[in-house]
């Protein structure tokens, strides 16, 4: 029986694609974040020898356990300047996108017109805020409107479906930090804020021992290539980038 259980726990432990005709399943995660379906559809093309499951798991503390566990291969996770992730050795990250946050507010909104909105004069919105994803928000969030001098009037914590999100802050019911490639829906527009006080970084990370270095290369490319298909369709966040580091718009 011991035998048995040692041979098992060989097979768990053998790097991705290891062994000659065997399958090579792969275990992905990601937290909150629109670049996996586009990644994912990106790496079955480039990758049709790998087997694909995907999982959602939203705090980010989370993701480092199961890796550091050996119960996912790779993951995209998230962390914010100053409280960057750690990890043992024994798993690896390659920094995908460092992106500004945004805010989703109501299409009628007294601040519409405005190219970026002061997060001081969002001090009596309520917020909807998703919950603690144990690597540092909404902690940022919190210091970020300290420095603006307010404390926020109404919180909502939400983690659910996005569309949902989106009716809600329609109606006027609140508004919400957004990822800058958020496409808003009819009833709702999508603000950067100004000097760009919350920043959010996604990362690949991966168990060294169980994903080979080009499948890691496929993993990141397939990541940023997703990233950059969300910047072409978002023109709130082009039109930023061009004001903010004086590119032209594409």
């Amino acid at each position: 029986a011991r035998d048995i259980l040692a041979r098992a726990d060989a097979i768990r432990r053998r790097p991705v694609g290891d062994g000659v005709g065997a399958p090579r399943v792969l275990r992905l995660a990601a937290t909150n974040s629109p670049v996996l379906s586009g990644m994912v559809v990106r790496i079955r093309s480039r990758r049709p020898d790998l087997t694909l499951t995907v999982s959602s798991v939203y705090p980010s503390s989370e993701i480092v356990e199961h890796l550091e566990n050996g119960e996912l291969d790779a993951a995209i996770a998230a962390d914010y300047p100053g409280m960057e992730l750690r990890h043992s050795a024994a798993v690896a990250h390659r920094e995908i996108v460092n992106e500004p946050a945004f805010v989703a507010l109501p299409a009628g909104h007294r601040l519409k017109h405005r190219m970026e909105v002061p997060l001081a004069e969002l001090a009596d919105e309520a917020w909807f805020l998703t919950p603690d994803d144990g690597a540092g928000w909404p902690g940022v969030f919190y210091a970020a409107c300290a420095a603006a001098g307010f404390t926020p009037a109404a919180v909502h914590e939400y983690l659910g479906d996005r569309l949902q999100l989106q009716d809600m802050i329609a109606e006027g019911l609140g508004v919400s930090i957004v990822q800058a490639t958020t496409r808003p829906n009819q009833g709702v527009i999508v603000k950067p804020l100004t000097g760009t006080p919350l920043w959010t970084r996604y990362l690949l990370a991966w168990r060294r021992d169980q994903v080979t270095e080009d499948i890691t290369e496929t993993l990141f490319s397939s990541a940023h290539a997703s990233y950059r298909d969300l910047i072409t369709r978002s023109a709130h966040f082009q039109a930023w980038a061009a004001r903010t580091f004086h590119l032209p718009r594409s």
